[in-house]
């Protein structure tokens, strides 16, 4: 059984031998009509779930034209397979990033272990490298460093690294908790350190936790105080020689603070406010900003491990840059964003802004962004990238209110 991927815009199908035109019958709902040598297929049924806003998505699926509603529903599940190009480096340390497909050409950056690639294609004798985009990075890899599609799609919440963003103005770095011990060190504001403690994100300041473990230099580990920072999830990414260069920098910077005395150099824990946010008289307002803001990105590519939505980004990715922009902070995973964004509703309670949760196995692998009426914005898979869909393509295993 062999089932190819086909689109429309206008309303016109064209695939083979076959040619197909889309009309509406009396009752509203779209109907399919098929014509080939052998005849004519009619599909009316269901085939509504299929129709997107204007664009169409139907397949040709089983030989001799033998279609049928549940075969389509099928064959959409198994194309909506966003993790198809996922690859996750899986190496000792890090191996580098080719110009070409082959270990003579250029090195044009590095990718550590547990880092996210998209795999834009394969090459090489045997096809045995991937081309892969990764961060700021691309070039050529080979394919055996990689975990790769399911395989990778499997573990990838355990490669998320949580960082503390300073908000004061500058912070001290101790040996240990409390503010009586020894200074190892300090960082500025908005600058970021790998957070060691292992609980879910936001748990540390919610369950008023006074001090956090962080990674202060490649050797050194510290505590900062919980109550002047905030964490964030993110992936790692390969690094172009330029990136690394300026991190190695960074690096140096850290480790010669450690010689700077407190009395040279003191803590300054003033946190700036945030202005008052007086711009959304109601939650419905606001949700209506929250969609309207997602729409704009309408057609965006997907990359898996994306870090902007101008970029291109995943489907949580999607989901927690959209609300970033509006003071949220969320996981950066599927399961994280079902077990712990705001609050969980019925699918019947859902309002525009909402957050729909996918999944199978009690295993959250998708998320997107509920906008009213049935349908839903978010970043797809690698070959639709950004784009409204029905809702209940399949079935919604959770929804999160954010909102309120």
């Amino acid at each position: 059984m062999g089932y190819k991927w086909i689109s429309t815009v206008c309303g016109c199908i064209l695939t083979g031998s076959l040619c197909g035109t889309v009309c509406y019958a009396g009752n509203g709902n779209p109907e399919v009509v098929l014509t080939a040598e052998a005849g004519e297929v009619h599909l009316t049924a269901g085939i509504q779930n299929l129709f997107e806003r204007g664009k169409v998505h139907i397949y040709e699926c089983m030989e001799k034209y033998g279609l049928s509603e549940e075969d389509l529903l099928l064959c959409m599940r198994e194309e909506e397979n966003e993790y198809a190009d996922l690859a996750i480096a899986d190496v000792t340390n890090y191996v580098n990033v080719r110009a070409e497909p082959n270990t003579e050409s250029a090195i044009v950056g590095k990718i550590y272990n547990g880092a996210v690639a998209h795999v834009l294609g394969t090459a090489g004798e045997g096809n045995d490298w991937f081309q892969i985009i990764s961060g700021n990075a691309q070039g050529y890899i080979k394919a055996e460093y990689f975990l790769y599609g399911e395989e990778a799609a499997a573990v990838i919440d355990k490669y998320v690294t949580r960082y503390a963003v300073v908000q004061a103005d500058r912070l001290n770095v101790r040996e240990s908790p409390g503010t009586e011990v020894k200074r190892i060190g300090y960082i500025d504001k908005d600058e970021k350190v790998k957070l060691l403690d292992d609980e879910p994100l936001q748990d540390e300041l919610q369950e008023g936790r006074e001090w956090l473990k962080v990674q202060y230099t490649d050797s050194l580990s510290g505590y900062v105080a919980a109550e002047y920072v905030t964490i964030v999830e993110e992936f790692v990414y390969a690094k172009t020689l330029e990136e690394e260069a300026k991190e190695l920098e960074e690096k140096k910077a850290l480790e010669a603070r450690q010689q700077v005395s407190e009395k040279q150099v003191s803590e300054n824990t003033f946190v700036s406010p945030a202005p008052p946010n007086t711009e959304y008289s109601t939650n419905e307002e606001l949700r209506s900003q929250i969609v309207e803001f997602a729409m704009q990105f309408l057609g965006n590519r997907y990359v898996h491990g994306g870090q902007t939505l101008e970029g291109g980004t995943d489907c949580s990715g999607f989901t927690s840059l959209i609300y970033k922009e509006f003071g949220y902070s969320l996981s950066r995973t599927p399961a994280g964003q079902l077990s712990g964004a705001g609050r969980g509703i019925d699918y019947s309670e859902a309002q525009p802004g909402d957050i729909l949760c996918y999944g199978s196995d009690g295993v959250c692998t998708h998320v997107a962004l509920y906008i009213g009426n049935g349908q839903m914005i978010h970043a797809a898979t690698p070959k639709q990238g950004v784009v409204i869909g029905n809702a209940g393509y399949t079935t919604v295993m959770g929804v999160r209110n954010v909102i309120d």
